[in-house]
């Protein structure tokens, strides 16, 4: 097997507190998307509410967006260092192919036609008003419409970026490691406050290849070089978290509040100013506090579950085996519930948090029921076995 470099961190031992963050990337993806009919700003081809909107809920949205899916390549490049050190490369392909390539094609046949399903029934049935043999032809021949993987689109990316990481792994690691300087650079062996440097000057400089202030959904199955570049740059900065744990963790750690807020208050002032009507901030100021928004967030939340949340309790473990097959199917459920709840005299804000739980609800009952000891969650996630006590596989 070709050798990566170990650093001081190269150990193999669950970090669970990395799996409940990952978890949590997951189901804050739930509350972005349930915040979006409810913004002033609305999306097209998104429900948005007729009767109620709050600028609130813009702040909700950009909050979440500008770092969640920093976060998560980051965790993925993280788990796809230690994976690769235990299994080493063909089996470290085939488990992902299990629990990645699998899920997203299976996701594209069966999940996304049921997600635009109760979109479009309420279109052809003008709200149900009538339902016809042609309006059932209409409604199977819409929902399998091509439109983009929507929301399981970064399942590709991240496919793209263990390809790449193999690549780089095979042909370009053996190179650099005769170098030990060079290797130094590579693997960020510099003081933890430089290396944070560094990720917010890569991020901030392949931000620029976007011709939008912030990144925005990915479509279609053609890879986008800027995406990948971005994201990458954070994938390989959980590749390089890992092989040095101990240095990096420590000050995660002490930090982490501080990061925290000083990352919120940044998103708070950017979702308030550069995204309003009228700002006239240049753009490249925009992106420049932008990247140190997400870095802050990134590294702050992360500091945080590290410090204080482990997912190796019963509870939080099984949170964290359901949040993928939860986030695979959510945004069908959020289809679903959210025009229903558009034509209720329910409170505007009760509205957010009623299909939050509704979603989360439904979400964790199919797991349970229909996922959880079923061939779905071996792929999701491996076998589980249905005594509390037996031991779990890692996923």
């Amino acid at each position: 097997m070709t050798q990566t470099p170990t650093g001081t961190g190269g150990n193999q031992a669950r970090i669970y507190s990395m799996d409940a963050l990952r978890a949590l990337a997951m189901f804050l993806g739930v509350a972005l998307h349930a915040a979006m009919p409810y913004t002033v700003k609305d999306f097209p081809g998104f429900y948005h509410d007729p009767a109620y909107s709050n600028i609130a809920f813009d702040l909700t949205y950009f909050l979440i967006h500008i770092f969640r899916m920093q976060l998560f390549y980051l965790i993925a490049g993280f788990f796809f260092r230690l994976l690769y050190q235990k299994i080493g490369a063909s089996a470290f392909m085939k488990h992902r192919a299990q629990r990645i390539l699998i899920p997203f094609i299976a996701g594209l046949i069966f999940i996304l036609p049921l997600t635009y399903l109760p979109g479009v029934y309420d279109r052809v049935t003008e709200g149900g008003a009538h339902f016809t043999g042609a309006d059932a032809a209409a409604i199977f021949r819409d929902i399998i419409i091509w439109r983009g993987p929507l929301h399981l689109w970064f399942l590709y990316y991240l496919m793209l970026m263990y390809l790449a990481g193999l690549a780089m792994i095979k042909w370009c690691w053996p190179l650099i490691s005769r170098y030990k300087g060079l290797e130094r650079i590579v693997m960020f062996r510099a003081r933890p406050a430089a290396a944070l440097l560094l990720l917010a000057v890569v991020s901030f400089l392949t931000l620029l290849l976007f011709k939008t202030p912030f990144i925005h959904y990915a479509p279609g199955l053609v890879p986008r070089i800027e995406y990948l570049l971005y994201y990458g740059w954070f994938f390989y900065a959980g590749w390089v978290l890992h092989a040095g744990m101990k240095d990096f963790f420590p000050p995660l750690k002490k930090y982490s509040p501080a990061l925290t807020l000083a990352g919120a208050a940044m998103a708070l002032y950017l979702g308030l100013t550069a995204e309003g009507k009228e700002n006239q901030m240049p753009v490249i100021w925009i992106k420049a506090l932008a990247t140190i928004t997400t870095v802050l967030l990134v590294t702050g939340v992360m500091g945080i579950f590290l410090r204080w949340v482990n997912a190796e309790k019963p509870f939080l473990r099984y949170l964290s085996d359901s949040s993928y097959w939860i986030y695979l199917v959510h945004v069908g459920i959020l289809n679903l519930v959210e025009p229903w709840l558009g034509k209720t005299p329910v409170w505007g804000p009760g509205k957010f948090f009623i299909s939050i739980a509704i979603t989360l609800l439904a979400g964790l009952l199919s797991y349970q029921y229909l996922v959880r000891y079923t061939f779905i969650g071996y792929y999701l996630h491996g076998p589980r076995k249905r005594s509390p006590t037996a031991a779990v596989k890692q996923a």
